[in-house]
């Protein structure tokens, strides 16, 4: 089961972090992060899928999780290591931040946040790794769907 967790889980990885890439173009990243995703749940999926054929019986889910955690955290870090190129491409500025809405703003104005002081360079690295967490527990999650579609579908 643990070659099935690593297998996947770089499969997985690699085809999220090509997808990370792919979503630094500032009009793709709309596209990019429902593919991430995909890649997540299909990392999932194939260490389900290795897991079953070696031998474990239940173990799909459990691989699928592991694996999509690999997912996950590799392409938060590739995300990361990525946030200095996006923002420049990007046109100097988080796009998403310019994009709240201005309730948003004032919301955080009151409490004595400036929301545009994260628009630098800094803030997109720290934007990047407060996503990189995230993205390792929802990589699990989708990557634990994909493992349990494997298994159900060996049953």
């Amino acid at each position: 089961m643990a070659r099935g967790i690593l297998r996947g889980g770089l499969a997985g990885g690699l085809l999220a972090i090509a997808f990370s890439f792919l979503g630094v173009i500032p009009i793709f990243g709309f596209f990019a992060f429902p593919l991430r995703i995909l890649a997540w749940a299909f990392g999932g999926y194939l260490a389900g899928r290795i897991a079953i054929g070696s031998g474990a019986r239940s173990g799909g889910v459990a691989a699928g999780m592991g694996a999509g955690v690999i997912a996950g955290l590799m392409d938060g870090v590739a995300n990361i290591a990525l946030a200095p190129l996006a923002f420049r491409l990007a046109g100097d500025q988080i796009a998403g931040l310019v994009l709240l809405p201005q309730p948003i703003h004032d919301f955080f104005l009151s409490l004595g946040v400036d929301l545009m002081q994260m628009n630098t360079v800094g803030g997109s690295i720290f934007l990047a790794s407060l996503f990189c967490g995230g993205a390792w527990l929802f990589g699990g999650i989708v990557g634990m769907l994909g493992g349990g579609v494997a298994q159900a579908l060996a049953e």
